[in-house]
């Protein structure tokens, strides 16, 4: 089963062509994070998800149905959406939430219950009869997803859920998140800048650059000129399987890099000498940051490290096949 399918989308702003997805499919019951830097079409995205937009080209499809505007009632019951700045109505969290369950034309008999039930979720039960002026930026977050979740949406959408919060409140909030993705069947949808943040939540990921889906992790990624088969950086050539027309950036997975001190002798031909420039820890693996004109981050684990005896400002290869180097 799917939450959603895109076909052949293409949403056009002032005639540029703000995102493109020729395909794209999302499975139910699963937490997904969407990376992307500012402007790469993540709110775009999430808008179109929400049907809040609709694209210029192309076709969602929810749940296997396709979609037209404005949404049946029995879809609409299917999603909870959080932009990145929330907006809650005079009165108290509780009577915010009472009025998007009104508006689901859920049977009042069960609001009280169903208003409890979210705002124990989000941990606001104690602030349920204080005016939603007064929250916190944190706390505002937290009643607006409450409101989403409070008619048990498959769906949850959630625009930039972290931004402008202290670390207490982030803390909360990924918390929140994991439970609703291990203990309910709701379909989670995110964006974070946050790549780590977002891994440790996800079980899987979209990446979205200049508007275009990527399954290559955002972490390696450069742009350039395709020309048989050879992408030209501007300082390096990189070596790929393509033949494509029209690609502007290609990216080459870290965990598919490999470190040594020598060059390999092997059929690939991505070899690059550079310098040891970072060495960090990153989700109890290790990232290596090179620079060889352009930077390479590699993951590698904890006893490569120790075997390869890796120190900043070392000289050291790095190797990487055709097969590995995404372009789009």
């Amino acid at each position: 089963m799917t939450a959603y399918e895109l076909h052949n989308i293409k949403v056009f702003r002032q005639q540029n062509c703000i995102l493109d997805i020729p395909s794209l499919i999302l499975p139910k019951s699963d937490c997904i994070a969407l990376f992307g830097d500012n402007g790469a079409g993540k709110s775009t995205l999430l808008d179109l998800l929400a049907f809040i937009k609709t694209p210029s080209e192309g076709k969602v499809f929810l749940s296997g149905m396709p979609v037209t505007l404005p949404l049946l009632p029995a879809q609409r019951c299917k999603i909870g959406y959080v932009s990145q700045h929330p907006f809650l109505l005079s009165g108290s969290v509780s009577d915010n939430i009472r009025l998007a369950l009104k508006l689901q034309n859920t049977e009042t008999k069960r609001h009280p219950r169903l208003i409890a039930e979210a705002l124990e979720q989000v941990g606001l039960t104690h602030l349920a009869n204080q005016a939603a002026s007064t929250l916190s930026g944190g706390e505002l977050k937290r009643a607006a997803i409450a409101r989403a979740i409070s008619y048990h949406p498959e769906i949850l959408l959630l625009d930039e859920p972290f931004s402008h919060l202290d670390q207490s409140h982030i803390q909360s909030l990924e918390t929140i998140i994991a439970q609703l993705a291990d203990q309910t069947e709701t379909t989670v949808i995110f964006s974070t800048h946050n790549r780590l943040q977002g891994r440790a939540l996800a079980n899987d990921v979209i990446n979205l650059v200049d508007g275009k889906t990527t399954k290559s992790p955002l972490i390696n990624v450069y742009d350039g000129t395709l020309k048989q088969a050879i992408f030209d950086t501007g300082k390096l050539h990189i070596h790929t399987n393509s033949m494509q027309d029209e690609v502007r950036h290609v990216a080459i997975d870290p965990h598919e890099i490999i470190v040594s001190h020598q060059a390999i002798r092997s059929s690939m031909r991505n070899q690059f000498q550079g310098r040891i420039i970072s060495i960090a820890e990153e989700a109890n693996e290790v990232r290596v940051t090179v620079d060889c004109q352009e930077r390479f981050h590699a993951i590698i684990t904890h006893s490569s490290l120790h075997e390869l005896k890796l120190e900043l400002g070392q000289s050291i290869w790095i190797s990487f096949k055709s097969q590995a180097v995404s372009v789009f």
